[in-house]
């Protein structure tokens, strides 16, 4: 169950504006940084090629060697990579004094660019399909190709080591070469987004989960991510059945808390569905909103225990000692959790109205964190049926914490195993039907008109 992450983790759809002032024949090279708001700023460097007309925008070269070593040279064989490994890559073209581009990216897809240069001075708008700006860029010309890290490093392996869950994992031989790689990649790196990006790629590696780099400043207010997009969709498949898909645990509780009463309130409803496939989970507030919806008794969630206590796997009879709490917000049980060997996460029974029809929970390999107590307890006390694909496997509580500057960690600061004992970090929660993700709903349909 992660503490809720209030960041903007970065999304690299990175533009630059020049004008005709650059020389046709030779690229132009920018110290830059790329603003996306909420304390989000990357910085890099960016060439700057116009010929005839035509624009073309990189970030540093070679960035992919240096991330991945020698498997980029096979993923650039096989077309997975650009051929001169830069990551961004924008074209588009000169109109006067202006450039205009755009660039396909992941999550954002298609976006595009406006900018203009003044004084060797760079500066624009980022802008998506709707023409809304979502960002800015500045730059300068300069001669420097590199940001140093090297300070950085040992601060962070400092803060890893000060908050971690269990300094055993810290002894690991898996541990010790994501030392030594994380070492390589500060001193290679060029940019923000090599380090950033080489950084979460190696931590995927290690044998447990919840450690991630952000870059941007972190937000101490207890609110929850603020979405324009909904996070909760309701439909009614039928009179009979009630259609729930929540998107995320992060941005929800409002949501839920105005929809779920409904579906309680129509007496009609005698099956739902709730889809929680690609939710890679949130905080504890959205959760428990949920829970106190479908769950009926008392309910033991599980343990948390920290760096602070001296356990080897699970210890019922120490757990059990752990002190009970069922926090206000995702915020009060990470500083709980800071402060204590551990705790004991419990949901008291909840005195409003509950659903007592048939339940279904619809899952994938991006169902994860938070998710995932919820899914395995439904499971194992028979309040549900889970029908789709093995859960991810990522179930630890995680916190934030300034590394230097701009540059945050998020670090596992709490261990989970569930009520009977099963750790799901890296094991993941197996469904009672097992189908592919995109034939779970089918499936869910086809089994609630079987029992009619």
């Amino acid at each position: 169950m992660t503490t809720q992450m209030k960041f903007i983790f970065l999304n690299f759809a990175l533009f630059l504006f020049i004008n005709s002032s650059f020389a046709q024949s030779n690229p132009s090279h920018f110290k830059s940084e790329i603003d996306f708001g909420n304390g989000t700023i990357i910085s890099t460097f960016l060439d700057v090629a116009i010929s005839k007309g035509q624009l073309t925008i990189t970030s540093p070269k070679n960035a992919d060697l240096r991330i991945m070593g020698g498997k980029a040279r096979l993923g650039r064989l096989l077309g997975k990579l650009p051929k001169k490994g830069s990551i961004i890559t924008i074209k588009g073209t000169q109109e006067k004094d202006s450039l205009f581009g755009e660039t396909n990216i992941p999550v954002f897809g298609k976006l595009k660019f406006k900018g203009i240069v003044k004084n060797k001075v760079l500066s624009g708008k980022l802008l998506n399909n709707k023409g809304i700006s979502i960002g800015s860029v500045n730059g300068v010309n300069s001669t420097e190709d590199r940001i140093i890290y090297k300070e950085l490093y040992p601060k962070i392996l400092k803060t890893i080591e000060d908050n971690i869950y269990s300094n055993n994992v810290l002894k690991t031989k898996e541990w010790k070469k994501f030392e030594k790689e994380i070492d390589k990649l500060c001193i290679n790196s060029h940019d923000d987004i090599e380090l950033f990006f080489g950084f979460n790629m190696l931590a995927q590696k290690l044998p447990f989960t919840h450690l991630t780099l952000a870059i941007t400043k972190e937000m101490s207010d207890d609110e929850e991510i603020i979405s324009t997009k909904k996070s909760v969709v309701f439909e009614e498949k039928s009179a009979t059945t009630a259609y729930l898909q929540i998107k995320n645990f992060s941005s929800s509780t409002d949501e839920l808390a105005v929809v779920l009463p409904k579906i309680i309130g129509n007496s009609t409803f005698k099956n739902l569905i709730i889809d929680l496939r690609d939710n890679g989970g949130g905080g504890i507030s959205a959760a428990f909103e949920l829970a106190k919806y479908i769950v009926s008794e008392d309910l033991e969630v599980g343990y948390f225990p920290t760096n602070k206590l001296q356990y080897s796997g699970f210890e019922p009879e120490l757990f059990k000692a752990l002190p009970s709490v069922q926090p206000k917000s995702t915020n009060a049980f990470g500083n709980q959790l800071k402060a204590s060997p551990g705790v004991k996460l419990i949901f008291k029974k909840p005195d409003n109205p509950v659903f007592t029809g048939n339940i279904y929970v619809l899952t994938n390999s991006k169902t994860a964190s938070t998710c995932e107590p919820i899914v395995y307890a439904l499971k194992n006390r028979k309040k549900a049926i889970i029908i789709g694909e093995k859960t991810y496997g990522g179930m630890l509580a995680a916190s934030p914490f300034v590394a230097s500057g701009k540059y945050i960690l998020m670090v596992p600061i709490a261990d989970f195993y569930t009520y009977d004992g099963i750790r799901l970090d890296k094991v993941g929660v197996s469904p009672n039907i097992e189908v592919k993700s995109e034939k779970a709903l089918d499936k869910a349909l086809e089994i609630i008109n079987i029992d009619k």
